[in-house]
């Protein structure tokens, strides 16, 4: 078992990769498919442990 204390190793030179250009049209798109799939599966979760 880990103690809390104990440091856990960082992955060696994580490098973040270039930044990518989309344009405005693309980036609400995106945006919107990922607020349609959050409502699904919040749906999801809600339907299977009801309060």
């Amino acid at each position: 078992m880990k103690n809390k204390y104990q440091v856990v190793p960082q992955a060696v030179s994580t490098k973040k990769p270039p930044k990518v250009q989309i344009s405005d049209a693309e980036f609400r798109r995106r945006l919107k498919n990922i607020a349609e799939w959050r409502k699904k599966r919040l749906a999801e979760l809600r339907s299977k442990n009801p309060r």
